[in-house]
């Protein structure tokens, strides 16, 4: 995809921008405190791509911003210029009040307070997926770190275990030295 093609917002609209998976990446995360290692590297994943949907969106919506602030300018000269001479309003400030109550304007204001509305949710959004992904990140490794104490406390083999060259692998059959002293009972 050109970058021309991902800023092209001839047909956009706000009120149509589709934010369903979005939503459905935000509804899949855990509900319940009831969470494990697997669920949270699965979720891990679904975080990152919540936030790369967002910021695609937010782009959009920042260049469709950009381009109503264009269209907001141009209908408020015209409202001052133009029609509120032919209003019969002389004074400047007559004039700029005619140009906050003329319908275009005010129709492209309210187009861009929804622009603003929804950028807000989308960076809410990032906010939102990020907290998500930085604590499933932290349970994973608070987790791996609970697993790896248990094991080398309960399961590490002992050094005796680790010999190396001839009784490597033969397990304390294989110990010449023994750490109790001599056997008795031969």
């Amino acid at each position: 995809m050109r970058f021309k093609e991902m800023m092209d917002t001839s047909n956009f609209s706000i009120e149509n921008l589709d934010l369903s998976e979005i939503m459905k990446l935000s509804q899949s995360l855990p509900r319940t405190k009831v969470i494990d290692s697997n669920i949270a590297e699965m979720f891990i994943i679904a975080t990152i791509e919540a936030q790369d949907l967002c910021q695609e969106k937010i782009t959009q919506v920042e260049r469709w911003i950009g381009q109503k602030k264009i269209l907001l300018d141009k209908a408020e000269a015209e409202a001052t210029l133009m029609k509120a001479p032919i209003a019969g309003h002389k004074t400047a400030k007559e004039k700029e009040w005619f140009a906050q109550c003329d319908e275009t304007v005010m129709s492209i204001k309210d187009e861009l307070d929804k622009a603003r509305v929804c950028k807000l949710w989308l960076d809410n959004k990032v906010r939102y997926f990020s907290m998500w992904h930085y604590s499933l990140k932290a349970f994973i490794r608070r987790d791996y770190n609970i697993e790896g104490a248990s094991n080398y406390s309960t399961f590490s083999p002992t050094p005796e275990y680790n010999l190396e060259g001839e009784t490597a692998g033969h397990g304390r059959q294989a110990i010449k030295k023994d750490i109790c002293g001599e056997i008795d009972w031969k």
